[in-house]
């Protein structure tokens, strides 16, 4: 088991819409980056960075590198997680934590942790594809293995002032193996197999 913790932070300007947790929300306010600043995302590739001793995310994607500018922040996220299949380690579980005055999340959480579950499974399909003919990836990733928390902080600070936005996220990593084999195959036929 691993666990890791990613922290991000980025400055609210102007705008139309922000993304967050791979969802375009109405907005009066957009987040500044360089990327297409998916405050959650980064802190989720951040967490699974940290979680296997791989950095972050600036020593993989720097903003120095003109070919990360405008970057879908999901390509940072599969990167991240293929990095951590590499070293034989799945999804535990993710909980992140979103502070900012506005827009409201709450009606797209679900959608969020959607978007992110299908990020794990499309990961876990490209990599360990002699795995997918021993069980459905669909048991190895599950919706409450993710949640999602969004807070204000009360008008205190450049939060409260609505004038920037900071994710949180913890991630545990667990071994892919065949115990990890076993309890998913267990839960998708309900009976034991050998792996």
């Amino acid at each position: 088991m691993r666990i890791g913790l990613g922290i991000d932070t980025h400055q609210l300007i102007p705008g139309k819409s922000m993304r967050l947790g791979g969802v375009d929300i109405p907005s009066t306010v957009s987040i500044k980056a360089h990327s297409d600043g998916d405050i959650i995302y980064h802190s989720i590739a951040d967490s699974i960075l940290g979680a296997i001793g791989a950095g972050d995310i600036g020593d993989h994607f720097p903003d120095t590198d003109p070919k990360n500018k405008n970057l879908d922040s999901r390509v940072i996220v599969m990167h991240a997680v293929k990095l951590a299949i590499e070293k034989n380690l799945i999804l535990n579980n993710l909980d992140i934590t979103l502070l900012l005055e506005s827009p409201k999340i709450s009606q797209y959480k679900d959608i969020m942790k959607m978007q992110i579950l299908e990020m794990f499974l499309e990961a876990f399909a490209v990599n360990c594809p002699e795995m997918l003919v021993k069980t459905n990836p669909n048991v190895l990733f599950m919706e409450d293995m993710i949640n999602i928390k969004a807070s204000t902080s009360e008008t205190l600070g450049f939060i409260g002032k609505g004038h920037g936005i900071t994710c949180y996220c913890m991630v545990s990593l667990k071994d892919l193996d065949s115990e990890s084999l076993k309890e998913a195959l267990y839960r998708f036929v309900g009976k034991e197999y050998q792996v």
